[in-house]
């Protein structure tokens, strides 16, 4: 016996935002690779490799979401939403080689610092942050992992130009362009702090670990209450992408015929789906007339 309440991980306006962060990320590629090039910066130009890298995560989180939609079939009989943690692991390893990308050009700038044309940088680089600003606060606040990695690609985007614009500012009043490769680093930091993070939430997903937000001995707890229930056991608790969770465990009740048990499957699946957010559930209900032992909790 199962009941299944189907939920739309991505809504229109995270794919508008997407679509629109897209093409912003994009534009800020061409506007640093020329701006790059006719400055002499190759900070410009160490950002734009960071851009072209966040494009095709951008597009990679876009695509992955319009697969999610596909409905499920015998094939693949939780639909496609796993793609979604693929996808946020593939953007957590990009993180990573963007950050040893910028720590190794910032390594080389320390060595020689160039020279650039300050005032043509810092003109591109606040083009860009404007423009990464407006892109990360339409990425900002989503829960699942796939639109959290293009959310911290673009915090990466902004960051980045927040350094090259503190650099080509003390080019200009010091001549002294060491700064950009020290704020690089920074950069660097906050970068792998949150691809770490990202992968390890991906890991945990593709481990099948109970959700992190989840007490299974609450959840026993609050299914016992329900009227007709003995116990709840043999709890199998998982989740299909970063929203969508799913339980399969068996219900021990009193003597009754299986129609009778409807009304204890729509009372569990509310407590369920209000208190914890499953929404994919599957019970095998037991009797305790049938001589079954009344266990309580997670059996082995």
């Amino acid at each position: 016996m199962s009941g299944h309440v189907h939920h739309n991980h991505s809504s229109n306006m995270t794919e508008r935002n997407l679509r629109y962060a897209i093409y912003a990320t994009f534009s800020i590629f061409i506007l640093e690779v020329a701006g790059g090039l006719y400055a002499n910066s190759l900070a410009l130009l160490s950002d734009a490799a960071h851009m072209f890298m966040d494009v095709f995560a951008l597009v990679l989180t876009y695509a992955a979401i319009q697969i999610a939609k596909r409905p499920s079939n015998y094939n693949v009989t939780f639909g496609y939403h796993r793609l979604e943690i693929f996808s946020a692991l593939i953007n957590g390893f990009t993180l990573i080689i963007i950050s040893v990308f910028i720590a190794r050009e910032a390594y080389f700038r320390l060595l020689e610092p160039p020279e650039v044309r300050g005032m043509e940088m810092l003109v591109v680089a606040a083009v860009g942050l404007l423009v990464n600003l407006w892109v990360t606060t339409r990425l900002h606040g989503h829960h699942d992992l796939n639109v959290r990695g293009a959310y911290l690609h673009a915090l990466g985007d902004t960051l980045s130009s927040v350094a090259v614009i503190a650099g080509a500012l003390i080019i200009l009043f010091t001549g002294n362009s060491i700064a950009d490769p020290v704020l690089s680093f920074v950069i660097v930091a906050v970068i792998l702090f949150g691809s770490v993070r990202l992968i390890t939430d991906s890991l945990y997903i593709l481990m099948e670990s109970t959700p992190k937000h989840i007490d299974i001995n609450e959840l026993v707890e609050a299914v016992n209450a329900i009227e007709g229930i003995e116990d709840i056991h043999d709890i199998h608790l998982w989740s299909v992408c970063s929203n969508v969770h799913a339980l399969s465990a068996h219900v021990l009740v009193g003597d009754m015929q299986v129609c009778e048990t409807a009304d204890l499957i729509d009372a569990i699946n509310k407590v369920l789906e209000e208190k914890f957010s499953i929404t994919q559930t599957t019970f095998q209900f037991e009797s305790i007339e049938c001589g079954r032992p009344l266990i309580h909790g997670v059996e082995h």
